[in-house]
């Protein structure tokens, strides 16, 4: 009789193809899914008894910004895990720590930790290839597993730093050779950033070269448009027409509506993109589940300004000009208003900013608000996380029904620890999961199997991942179980350092990671790589 190491009995399964939940029993060995029966009666090193709860694939949080996560030694991010998530894609909006090298490596670290203000504690970023990354997490594996994209804002500084200007010929086959090895060793793609310098200096011509090379490997070009908010739909044409061009999978992220003249319209921007796909393209998207956004302060100063990087930045805002002034208040209506922006790190420089939207940070420092923005970027050297409270629950329902639209937190594997994490994070890097689940069911959405695959098949399928995000013998056993009618997310903006409620057993490689919703000693994550 087989002495199988690990099976979950007595669960429902949610398999991740959007069959109908039924009872099953799901038997794992050497970290692969070897049976799914209806009644287990063999033998096993270790049993779980689910007792009727959800049994799904493990969740692939396909929009991340974890790149650092993996590599951490002195504290444990367990964010993503609590959530049941087993896979985290890395690399997005066109912010990644690779493609680096000794010339611009000061700089790219910089503009990643500029651009998401990270805890990384005393992890120092060498790695310059998807290789280099794999390799260090061999040594140390991480609690998940990990896939990488390449960011398009990193690659262009590898080669060409960061100024305002187009690429040279030779330059643009270097970012493309350098595409190229990095797509053959493992990336999942490329992301565009186009609201963060340098990505956002990238013009049409050289963005489609560059899918072009993508499209070559099967790989994915995830894209954060130059507008979600006044110029959305003409941001979308911008996309469609590179996708035209290059024939490669388009992903956009974070789909939504930003500030209240575009609200209303989730129904019309979704038939352009299927009427886009009507044409060919080959179109998806994700989400997060919630009405407020989150990314730097320095979103809303203008492109040119970063001409020669975020030290340049600053450098222009200790004597701000008119004009300048002028363009970050704008885009700070855009975004809601001063009340809408809400401070939540300045990485300990500026502390009296953290918890304050700029209204009431201008009323302390007695002036207007984009004063106020400018000055709290000076003191805190062009690092300052905020959350934008800019979006409308309807459209953001009605966009999370798509089922060509997955969940992705848009997020960080940020750790719990207190003495780490001292800020008011955005809590979908907490919460992503288990609150698309409580949103499901409260506003009764979709059926239960519709909302698994949208965090598990769905992202597969546009990873082209064969082994992952469905529960089938020959699958990897990455597993999450959970209580359909208690999971929920617990955290608020103001106490976002929450762990989630009904999350119960997360298994990753066939280990439990978690059990009765306790972190266990193991760490059987890895770093995936693509094949083409």
């Amino acid at each position: 009789m087989v002495l199988y190491d690990l099976v979950i009995k007595n669960g429902i399964l949610a398999d991740g193809t959007r069959a109908k939940p039924k009872w099953a029993d799901i038997c794992m060995e050497d970290g692969v899914i070897v049976a799914v029966c209806e009644r287990f009666e063999g033998e096993a090193k270790e049993v779980l008894d689910v007792q009727g709860q959800i049994v799904a694939p493990g969740f692939i949080d396909i929009h991340t910004h974890s790149d650092a996560s993996p590599l951490i030694q002195d504290f444990e991010p367990q964010a993503k895990l609590f959530q049941g998530v087993t896979l985290e894609i890395t690399g997005n909006c066109g912010i990644s720590t690779i493609p680096s090298n000794d010339r611009y490596r000061e700089e790219i670290n910089r503009y990643y930790q500029g651009a998401l203000a990270v805890p990384m504690g005393a992890l120092e970023l060498r790695e310059d290839s998807v290789s280099d990354v794999a390799k260090r997490a061999e040594q140390a594996p991480p609690s998940i597993n990990y896939g990488m994209l390449i960011g398009h804002g990193t690659l262009r500084g590898s080669v060409m730093g960061f100024g305002l200007r187009d690429p040279e010929p030779a330059e643009l086959e270097q970012m493309e050779q350098v595409l190229d090895r990095e797509m053959e060793r493992g990336a999942f793609g490329m992301s565009l950033g186009l609201i963060y310098p340098p990505s956002s200096f990238g013009k049409l011509d050289e963005m489609a070269a560059l899918a072009k090379v993508v499209k070559r490997h099967n790989g994915i070009v995830s894209v954060h448009m130059r507008s979600e908010g006044p110029r959305i739909f003409e941001a979308v044409d911008e996309m469609l027409e590179m996708t035209r061009r290059s024939g490669v999978h388009l992903q956009i992220s974070h789909l939504k509506l930003m500030g209240k003249p575009q609200w209303g319209r989730a129904e019309e921007l979704l038939q352009k993109l299927e009427d886009a796909r009507a044409e060919g393209l080959t179109i998806t998207c994700d989400q997060y589940p919630y009405t407020a956004t989150s990314t730097s302060l320095t979103a809303l100063c203008p492109k040119w300004a970063f001409d020669g990087g975020v030290q340049r930045l600053v450098e222009r805002l200790v004597e701000p000009t008119p004009q300048l002034l002028s363009e970050i208040r704008a885009e700070m209506e855009n975004r809601g208003g001063a009340e809408a922006v809400m401070i939540v790190s300045t990485m300990d420089r500026m502390p009296e900013a953290n918890g304050r939207n700029l209204a009431e940070l201008s009323k302390l420092l007695g002036c207007p608000p984009e004063e106020a923005a400018a000055r709290c970027l000076v003191k805190s050297q062009g690092t300052v996380a905020c959350n934008y409270f800019c979006l409308n629950q309807e459209d953001m329902l009605r966009i999370m029904k798509d089922m060509r639209i997955a969940v992705g937190s848009d997020g960080v594997n940020y750790p719990f620890d207190s003495a780490v994490m001292d800020v008011k994070v955005h809590p979908r890097s907490y919460g992503t999961f288990p609150r698309f689940l409580q949103t499901v069911r409260e506003h009764r959405l979709m059926p239960l199997e519709d909302a698994v695959y949208k965090m598990t098949g769905l992202s597969a399928e546009i990873l082209g991942l064969t082994d992952r995000g469905v529960i089938a013998p020959g699958k990897a056993a990455d597993i999450t179980v959970f209580d359909e009618n208690a999971v929920e997310d617990r955290c608020t903006y103001l106490d976002s350092i929450q762990k989630p409620a009904g999350i119960t057993h997360v298994i990753v490689g066939g280990v439990p990671a978690l059990k009765n919703g306790e972190r266990t000693a193991s760490k059987s994550g890895k770093i995936l790589l693509h094949t083409t």
